[in-house]
């Protein structure tokens, strides 16, 4: 993203004949004067926005901060990708490749093709994501009808009326991608009042009724469910059962499941063996964080992390300074948490990209589903730290049965 949003950056980032077509679709254009602005004058059209009706002034600014947040090379990769969707067809990359910024394919999108714009505008929220997987899951052919769209909503509505009091009011939306299929779950929060500003500036209290979020993400070639959702381990694994049940029509079993889809404790080792392959673009692979928990009585953590710029040799010797001073033996420590960064070779002398992610015991991973994050999803597998579903080759893993008596 380019920046936090500001209006007036925003207007001069834009193209003034993408903000000329937008404003003159809400009558704001008289007296600009067009012809004579370059693109950095944006005085007269920011006094135009300011002239407006309140109503007015609040729509332009969603809009404008839609596309502020699209304004990216994941944004625009991610317009790209959904524009190749069947149920688009629209291709945007060869009109993007000739465009000078990534708010001008942004805001061009959002005008000529705003469902392509809205459903990426999901997806690209959606990589932001925090995620909580299960891989247990068979590879069916999932619901994605009206009438499981409405049951999804209903049961899901069902559950938090009874275990929260909240959740009256609630909206279900799938979209596939590529493989996946995405379910976008609103359920109704707490009515709020809020003090706000009416049409007139005048203070008034306004009873709100917010919805919070729900994502799920299928996908039925790897047997996983991604979920996204705030809440102990027993709300999401009763959401889980919710979804399996109406879109999936499977009954997971939910009692007492202590399925691991990340095992973190070889990282223990220096001489982890972080295989790489020249199709996979990685040049170097880097441990920048362990999080160690200790058995026993209180099971104390320890957090040892080293900057950018330091070498697995500094991490691990700290590690074993750690060990030392405390007098803890290798096999007394678990790692519940590591933080890996990939450095990926420069494509056509460009310069080299790099991603840090957290994997976390047992099932909560940073990665997201954009192209780097696949190789690094792929790499886990390869690697033998994430044992869920299927290996990158598509034969099964094998399943592991993890001798730890304790949870993070």
């Amino acid at each position: 993203m380019a920046g936090q949003y500001s209006l007036k950056s925003f207007l001069r980032r834009a193209p003034n004949d993408l903000l000329q077509r937008y404003l003159e679709g809400l009558g704001l254009d008289d007296g600009i004067g067009w012809q004579q602005l370059t693109e950095t004058q944006v005085e007269p059209i920011y006094k135009a926005i300011e002239a407006a009706s309140e109503r007015v002034r609040v729509q332009i600014g969603c809009d404008f901060q839609e596309i502020h947040e699209m304004a990216n090379a994941g944004g625009t990769q991610t317009l790209i990708d959904e524009g190749r969707d069947p149920h688009h067809q629209v291709p945007l990359a060869e009109p993007f490749e000739k465009m000078r910024s990534h708010t001008e394919r942004a805001f061009w999108a959002f005008l000529d093709h705003p469902e392509v714009f809205k459903v990426a505008k999901r997806f690209r929220h959606a990589d932001r994501l925090r995620w909580r997987k299960r891989g247990d899951l068979p590879t069916v052919e999932p619901g994605t009808d009206d009438d499981t769209k409405d049951r999804l909503a209903a049961a899901i509505s069902d559950y938090y009326l009874k275990t929260e009091g909240r959740g009256r009011g609630c909206q279900a939306d799938h979209y596939a991608r590529g493989e996946r299929l995405y379910w976008f779950v609103y359920p109704e929060d707490y009515a709020e009042g809020r003090l706000v500003y009416d049409d007139s500036h005048e203070l008034q209290l306004e009873t709100q009724r917010p919805a919070f979020e729900i994502v799920f993400v299928y996908d039925r070639a790897d047997g996983s469910l991604d979920t996204s959702v705030s809440g102990v381990k027993k709300v999401l694994e009763s959401l889980q059962g919710i979804f399996c049940a109406v879109v999936l029509g499977v009954e997971p079993d939910l009692a007492d499941r202590t399925e691991v889809i990340y095992q973190l404790d070889d990282l223990l080792s220096p001489n982890f063996p972080f295989e790489i392959r020249p199709e996979d673009g990685v040049g170097e692979v880097r441990v920048k964080l362990l999080r160690l928990e200790l058995v026993g009585a209180g099971r104390p953590r320890i957090t040892i992390e080293v900057d950018a710029g330091a070498g697995d040799r500094v991490l691990y010797g700290l590690l074993d300074e750690v060990l030392k001073s405390t007098r803890t033996p290798r096999d007394a420590v678990r790692v519940t948490r590591a933080s890996l960064r990939l450095r990926f070779r420069p494509e056509s002398g460009g310069r080299a990209r790099t991603l840090t992610f957290d994997v976390s015991y047992p099932n909560s991973c940073s990665l997201k589903h954009e192209t780097t994050h696949e190789v690094a999803r792929q790499l886990l597998k390869r690697w033998g730290i994430d044992v869920s579903g299927r290996a990158e080759d598509g034969s099964e893993l094998p399943k592991r049965t993890v001798q730890r008596t304790f949870r993070v």
